[in-house]
């Protein structure tokens, strides 16, 4: 029998964040998360206290889950997303149907977005373009033992890959420093984005840490989804 894989969502949208902010793609979200922010937006992915995990996750077979990705990707969109969750607790049975997806497009970029706790594996490296790997700071209510793996983001810096922090004010910016100076990421590979899941906040938080990133030598992204749709799902 194929692997199974908790597959949460798939929907074709705007990158709203980070590096490929603005570029159509192909969103695939995968299901569980070893980390439990208290901001998260995406709690429908894994916390099952609070939500139904039969009615939010279907257990994929990976052959027709490569066969849905590739019939659901349009010929205009080149970006591929795998988000969470947390991705990479299923990197071994995705590896396939991202090998199996890209011998139909090869001209198919694929980024994943993690929270840089779990290290991918050679076969991984080898099929991502980058990976976005979001460390979590004081402000997701997470023991800094269980948000935090050094050895692990000092992999991901030898690899394809930005570090994208979720700050709430100067503060967060600074802390974001420390961390990426102490894992070997230069400035210019370091994002920061604000916490927030209202579009009313967005511009205020991005002016309010602005001035610290600029002295970081760091990027700040916006998030474009919910400036076009607010905090709904599948956009």
């Amino acid at each position: 029998m194929s692997a199974q894989i908790p597959v949460v969502e798939t929907f074709v949208s705007l990158q709203g964040e980070g590096p490929s902010a603005g570029e159509p793609a192909l969103f695939l979200r995968l299901g569980n998360c070893n980390l439990n922010c208290t901001w998260c937006d995406t709690r429908h992915s894994w916390d099952w206290d609070a939500f139904d995990r039969a009615e939010e996750v279907e257990n994929v077979d990976a052959r027709d889950l490569s066969a849905r990705v590739i019939r659901e990707l349009p010929d205009t969109v080149h970006l591929l997303v795998l988000t969470g969750g947390e991705p990479l607790l299923n990197q071994n049975v995705v590896v396939p149907v991202l090998r199996e997806i890209k011998e139909h497009r090869p001209d198919l970029r694929v980024e994943v977005e993690t929270n840089g706790t779990i290290a991918p594996t050679p076969s991984l490296v080898e099929l991502v373009h980058l990976f976005v790997v979001s460390p979590k700071l004081h402000n997701s209510g997470i023991a800094e033992k269980r948000r935090l793996r050094v050895p692990v983001l000092a992999r991901f810096s030898e690899s394809p890959s930005i570090l994208k922090f979720v700050v709430a004010g100067p503060a967060d910016v600074q802390e974001a420093a420390d961390v990426a100076r102490s894992v070997g990421f230069p400035g210019d590979r370091v994002w920061v984005m604000p916490e927030t899941t209202t579009a009313a906040d967005v511009g205020s938080l991005i002016a309010a840490v602005a001035p610290a990133a600029i002295r970081a030598g760091f990027k700040v992204s916006s998030r474009l989804h919910l400036l076009a749709w607010g905090d709904t799902r599948g956009t």
